[in-house]
């Protein structure tokens, strides 16, 4: 939870992915009627559930966009080699689209957000939605202050 209550965060383990189960962090801003659209935010940092900056990104996210934010605990590298993490990210957005309704989220307003150190495990993973057939995801926004407007449009209902 953030200061002021803007924001709620939520764990949640998912089936799939190469370990057979994948973690993800939800963060929901408070307030707003759901369902709410979801951005799921490809991190580059350290692991999602643990590292300070990530939760702040997406605690910003979430409040200047108002939808919920996924963060996938995805397996790091050089422990886990490519397409591991792009995997646990593909297996979120499936969830997400078949599922998240039951969380009260969008699962037809997804789009993915990144900073610029996970920008490439973005592309990757628009790329294989693609690929597969779905979901189909909104748009894909390197997360800068100019992203807000963006990400809020191609999530609009």
């Amino acid at each position: 939870m953030v200061a002021g209550g803007i924001v709620d965060g939520e764990d949640i383990m998912v089936p799939g992915g190469p370990a057979g189960q994948t973690w993800l962090r939800l963060f929901r801003p408070l307030g707003v009627p759901g369902p709410l659209p979801v951005v799921i935010y490809v991190h580059g940092g350290d692991a999602a559930f643990s590292d300070a900056d990530t939760h702040r990104q997406a605690f910003r996210m979430a409040a200047a966009v108002q939808a919920a934010v996924v963060v996938v605990d995805y397996a790091l590298s050089p422990n886990a080699r490519i397409p591991v993490a792009v995997e646990e990210n593909y297996v979120a957005a499936t969830w997400i689209a078949q599922h998240g309704g039951e969380h009260g989220l969008d699962g037809t307003r997804i789009a993915v957000g990144s900073d610029s150190s996970g920008v490439d495990m973005a592309n990757e993973l628009m790329l294989m939605t693609d690929a597969r057939g779905g979901p189909d995801l909104a748009a894909h926004v390197l997360w800068s202050s100019r992203a807000t407007a963006v990400l809020r449009a191609a999530l609009a209902a």
